[in-house]
């Protein structure tokens, strides 16, 4: 029983992996998400409020810009460490709506630029369902997170700009999972019980920092840095279906408290204007998942079946490789395309149900439109697919993450094969003015 709320925090946190590595996300701009998420030596429009603030000081108009991403995506698990077993299972996901909206304006005149933005980098449900043989690790999920940047950039001259910005963070979690408990004063008896958690995260706050340099007509060269967030839940409620002779255990009313580092990004890209109509661009992202060690989380009341735990992830830094390019066919219409390879920090051994991570590739399309010199319509087509991935007993019992005897709890992981694809259409429209 002592890991089942570090199983369950660590879906609270990581279960957003379904879209990037490890639980980070990147949906704040259909523009970028088209050119295969370039965002950080772009400049054109008020998403670079998220992507590289420096850019937002080559802005030479302000902006309002909503947009969202319908996630539709799916997890598959095959037990593939038992031999002739033929069992597999599907999750049945919600449709997932993240979205973003920003802000940016200054003075014709000034060198500033100034802006807000909301964004939703964190948040998706998950569905398993209560039969599946991994029930006892997730079967259902609702997470949200959100996150408010205001932002501020300064046009050193024409061919430097840097930024930057406060980032405030803001969750909440609704998990249910099964329990399997043995009933010790009734024999060797186990029960399928079922549990509950409720949480919400406090303000968390980080920065994020950025520079465009534009050396000639031809090449913008952009540099941004995400600062590390530490996420909180304090007081989070617990609410347990157990048996009566087991009540005591789980006392009513009791609450936790846990916390969880969202990981640094380092972000470099170049960009090429070939000429009026083709621009080309390369970008590489280093995340810090190294400063993920362990999810360690404390109950308010212990009891012999509830006990506070410290989990080790062990989680290893990884990198993202973007190309993209946007070809403008008319004045008014933009065509997009690009591709992503994202590695997974997770290593051999540490897979769960709710983090069935693996190296991946982004396959990105999108058109924009221009009706008038004030309106900028984008929309954009992400397509996600993760190879399949096996992890065997002895990598998880080399791990220490393995009980072939998983009853009160006492597993992380389940073994055998997981894979993922997801489908990500987009849209956004922008008021410039």
């Amino acid at each position: 029983m002592k890991k089942l709320l570090t199983t369950s925090l660590l879906i609270v946190f990581l279960i957003p992996l379904s879209f990037g590595s490890g639980y980070q996300v990147l949906l704040q701009g259909n523009r970028t998400i088209g050119m295969g998420n370039l965002g950080v030596m772009m400049h054109a429009d008020a998403s670079s409020l998220f992507f590289n603030p420096g850019a937002m000081g080559f802005m030479d108009h302000n902006s309002v810009m909503i947009g969202f991403n319908p996630i539709f995506a799916g997890n598959t698990y095959w037990d593939s460490q038992t031999e002739n077993s033929h069992y597999e299972a599907n999750t049945d996901n919600p449709t997932g709506t993240p979205f973003y909206a920003y802000g940016v304006w200054g003075l014709k005149e000034s060198n500033f630029k100034f802006g807000i933005g909301v964004v939703t980098p964190f948040g998706s449900g998950v569905n398993w369902g209560n039969s599946w043989a991994g029930r006892d690790l997730l079967s259902e999920l609702t997470l949200r997170v959100i996150q408010i940047q205001p932002t501020v950039a300064y046009k050193i001259n024409d061919k430097l700009s840097v930024g930057g910005g406060v980032n405030v963070s803001l969750g909440s979690v609704k998990l249910i999972r099964t329990i399997l408990l043995e009933q010790r004063n009734e024999g060797s008896n186990y029960s399928e019980s079922s549990v509950t958690l409720d949480g919400n995260a406090t303000s968390s706050f980080g920065y994020n920092i950025g520079l465009l340099y534009a050396p000639c007509q031809k090449i913008d060269i952009g540099i941004s840095y995400r600062s590390k967030v530490d996420m909180k839940i304090e007081n989070g409620s617990t609410e347990f279906d157990v048996p009566s002779s087991l009540a005591p255990f789980f006392p009513e009313g009791n609450t936790f408290d846990a916390s969880l580092p969202l990981p640094s990004v380092f972000s470099t890209g170049l960009n090429y204007h070939f000429n009026d109509q083709l621009d080309v661009g390369v970008q590489f992202d280093w995340v810090g998942w190294s400063a993920y060690k362990s999810l360690d989380f404390d109950f308010r009341e212990n009891t012999p079946r509830l006990e506070d735990t410290s989990s080790p992830r062990n989680y290893e830094d990884s990198w993202v490789l973007h190309f993209g390019g946007e070809y403008k066919l008319e004045s008014n219409i933009q065509l997009r395309a690009g591709i992503y390879f994202d590695t997974t920090p997770v290593q051999d051994g540490y897979m769960t149900a709710e983090t069935p991570d693996n190296n991946r590739i982004g396959m990105t399309t999108g058109i924009g439109y221009s009706p008038n010199d004030h309106l900028q319509i984008d929309v954009s087509f992400l397509y996600i697919k993760a190879a399949k991935r096996e992890q065997t007993i002895a990598q998880t019992i080399a791990a220490g993450t393995y009980n072939p005897d998983p009853k009160d709890g006492s597993r992380d992981v389940l073994p055998g094969s997981y894979k993922l694809n997801a489908f990500i259409p987009g849209f956004s429209v922008a008021y410039k003015f």
